[in-house]
């Protein structure tokens, strides 16, 4: 065994150093994640106000359409 793995502070610096790499790459995938779904939402939520831009549309269609078919003589 070489000297730094029997020095129980030296094994603790080395594990402390571990886990804050690990905890450094944690914290930057949450940032990733974070502003992705953020990115998300705002897609989510202009399909959404474009699905109900379309619903409109087709709802005031189908009332036109029904409208010209009652004035029809039949």
């Amino acid at each position: 065994m070489d000297a730094i793995t029997e020095d129980p502070l030296a094994r603790l610096a080395e594990q402390l150093e571990r886990l804050s790499s690990a905890n450094l790459a944690l914290s930057d995938a949450a940032e990733q994640l974070i502003v992705h779904a953020r990115e998300e939402r705002i897609a989510l939520r202009e399909a959404a106000r474009e699905a109900r831009t379309a619903a409109r549309a087709a709802m005031t269609a189908s009332a036109h359409t029904h409208a010209l078919s009652d004035d029809l003589p039949g």
